[in-house]
């Protein structure tokens, strides 16, 4: 993973890359009730074999349309088009709870069809409670309706942690988006960047973790 220099901005690390996804441990929270990372090491003579369990929600993730029907596709299905290349960083207000049109930079407009939101509100390895920012539909519908495609958001969900209803969630399956949760864009510049967001192999789930990598454009 990159570092940060004094001004906060991460660096790339050898090869341009700058690795955005959160690190997956027994230390990586997850939404309360959900299954907790576990490692379980066995070691004979000179081997090590390790066996993992949790969600497939963990850390930085895919939602699957899956997640809200039991009709739509899984994640092994989301089309790999929608998570490689490039891909616009902006920089939401600080204390920004729930992100509407009004909430995105003064004339800005989407310059491709991925776009990820920083709002810098949810730490690395601070529990899953409220407080991070999410998006609203009308933003949502904003988005789609400017050809984007993708969206990523650098918090646990694109609704507020105490929502029942989930209204980001169901536009995007609305309107036929593929939705990143979880990233971490600490430090991260805004600008266009390429994007490489690949799931975990899994089948027939409604989600999968990704490791997720930035270079900049």
């Amino acid at each position: 993973m990159g570092t940060a220099d004094d001004n906060g901005l991460r660096e790339p690390a050898r090869g341009g890359w700058i690795d955005v996804s959160r690190p997956v441990s027994p230390a990586t929270p997850v939404w309360p009730g959900d299954r907790a990372v576990e490692f379980d090491t066995i070691e004979v003579g000179e081997l090590t074999v390790t066996s993992f369990t949790t969600t497939c929600h963990v850390g930085t993730h895919l939602d699957a349309p899956l997640h809200l029907d039991r009709r739509g596709i899984a994640a092994h299905e989301v089309p790999l088009g929608r998570l490689i290349g490039p891909a616009e960083v902006i920089r939401l207000p600080d204390g920004c709870r729930v992100a509407g049109p009004a909430d995105l930079p003064l004339g800005w407009s989407p310059s491709c069809s991925r776009v990820l939101l920083r709002t810098d509100s949810h730490p690395l390895n601070r529990p899953i409670d409220a407080g991070f920012g999410a998006v609203d539909a009308d933003l949502v519908h904003w988005m789609a309706d400017r050809g984007v495609a993708t969206l990523g958001i650098d918090t646990p969900s694109v609704d507020p942690f105490d929502s029942d209803d989930l209204p980001a969630h169901s536009a995007l399956l609305e309107r036929g988006m593929t939705w990143i949760e979880g990233l971490h864009l600490e430090g991260v510049q805004v600008g266009v960047w390429e994007l490489i967001a690949l799931p975990m192999a899994l089948r027939s789930t409604e989600a999968a973790p990704l490791r997720v990598v930035l270079r900049k454009l």
